[in-house]
């Protein structure tokens, strides 16, 4: 038998496999296959095959590693040879300027000719040294980083004209300093691509528009606490559609519970607030831009809802039907059929004569309670737009009226700062829910929260 390899030792008549040479090993395997070896045994145990196998595996393995060895340069050359010539094997390389690509034969006889010359071409045009134009026709390829100038003395980098590039593109890159100009048009990914966005001008300079004028001076974000105060601030605050409607349902609630004593006793005291939002909405109603079949009128519902509230309501059968009379009144004027004989009211009374201040902020602690409630999740505010846009606007409108100087806190400037904060988050909480927005409708709630707390934080005493 041939002499035992390295790896190989006989041990009780079988030979254990260790460190062959993998065409050995490859031999070894398929006799294993024929069931001459075992290789049966659990992962991490030595393989061993009998002994009597041995020089039928050492005979083959030593024949047939000549023939593998031979038939793997065969291969690295041909593989070899494509690599240089290209999937092709047709196309001639190219080369910097220059140089020279030479491909070594195959070892061992095997045949150099694998598809490719021994010198391959150069490009056209040569270069002397790296990063050195060379002159060139546009006709002839050129490499992608090859620095060349065409006969019009043109220079390019590859197939890109070098004026393309900034001599110094790293101090272009950071100048932020804008070009003339009021606006410039910004490309983004969205739908807004194109869309023209104002540009800073440098420090102590103002921006100017492309027709040298000043650009006009964009909307606060935030409405001054007496802003809404004017003849046509109102709608602003609250349409003429949401005060008809509120009026309807103080009209609705005190049909229900003015009509006898037992129903007047037990509202007695949500009556008052009621009287005082209904007067103070009539003499919004005189001041507002747009109309309603009552404007004409409102001095008087305004004056009747005032009497109302000229004394503390009392249990009983009297206060209920003076007040009974003077919301029969009311509701006739509301119909156009204002009654005769009613005193002719002032043309202008302030917010102050007509309601009172605590009564008007129970109308808006009411507000705030609906919309916490009745609308204070995402799936809620969805469904109570309606609800939300009618609370928001009175608070809105009652926080401008507890503003005005008639109340004594017209010149405070705490005061009104607070009032001013409610107007613009009930603001804020209208556009939130016409956007569907419930994290801003969130936000604005707690801000109309926070606020009526400090609030009365500060002015419990007064």
């Amino acid at each position: 038998p041939p002499p035992r390899p390295n790896g190989v030792s006989r041990q009780a008549g079988l030979v254990e496999i260790r460190d062959c040479h993998p065409a050995r090993f490859v031999f070894a395997f398929s006799a294993d296959m024929t069931g001459a070896t075992n290789y049966n045994q659990p992962a991490g145990r030595p393989r061993y095959a009998t002994s009597d196998s041995l020089d039928t595996f050492m005979l083959a393995s030593r024949s047939m590693t000549p023939l593998l060895i031979s038939g793997s340069r065969v291969a690295c050359s041909v593989i070899l040879g494509l690599a240089v010539s290209g999937c092709g094997g047709s196309s001639e390389p190219v080369v910097p300027a220059g140089s020279e690509s030479t491909v070594t034969a195959p070892a061992d006889g095997a045949s150099a000719s694998s598809g490719t010359n021994a010198n391959a071409n150069t490009a056209a045009g040569s270069s002397t040294s790296e990063g050195t134009a060379t002159a060139s026709s546009r006709n002839t390829k050129h490499r992608r980083d090859e620095v060349w100038v065409d006969e019009k003395g043109q220079k390019w980098f590859g197939n890109v004209p070098m004026d393309a590039f900034f001599d110094n593109p790293y101090e272009v890159a950071s100048n932020q300093t804008p070009i003339g100009g009021g606006t410039v048009q910004v490309a983004s990914a969205d739908d807004n691509a194109g869309e023209e966005k104002p540009v800073v001008a440098p420090a102590g300079k103002e921006p100017e528009m492309a027709d040298g004028t000043p650009p006009a001076e964009p909307a606060s974000s935030e409405t001054p606490a007496g802003a809404a105060a004017g003849s046509d601030s109102w709608a602003g605050l609250i349409s003429m559609a949401t005060i008809d409607e509120e009026v309807k349902s103080i009209r609705n609630f005190m049909t229900e519970n003015v009509q006898s004593v037992g129903t007047f006793n037990s509202s007695m005291l949500m009556i008052p607030p009621k009287a005082a939002a209904l007067g103070a909405l009539s003499e919004v109603v005189k001041e507002h831009s747009e109309t309603v079949s009552w404007k004409d009128d409102a001095k008087y519902i305004r004056d009747l809802s005032k009497k109302i509230n000229s004394a503390p309501l009392q249990r009983g059968a009297k206060d209920q039907k003076r007040v009974q009379e003077l919301f029969e009144a009311i509701s006739d004027t509301l119909n156009r059929s204002r009654p005769a004989g009613l005193e002719e009211p002032p043309e202008t009374d302030s917010f102050a004569e007509v309601s009172e201040m605590r009564l008007l902020m129970m109308r808006m602690e009411d507000a705030e309670k609906k919309m916490k409630t009745e609308a204070g999740t995402e799936s809620a505010m969805g469904s109570k737009k309606e609800l939300i846009l009618h609370e928001a606007s009175m608070m809105a409108v009652m926080a401008k009226i507890v503003s005005t100087p008639g109340y004594g806190y017209g010149d405070d400037a705490k005061f009104t700062g607070y009032a001013g904060d409610v107007v613009n988050a009930s603001l804020a909480i209208k556009a939130a829910a016409e956007a569907n927005d419930f994290a801003a409708y969130e936000s604005a709630l707690t801000k109309i929260a926070t606020t009526c707390s400090n609030c009365h934080s500060d002015y419990k005493n007064d």
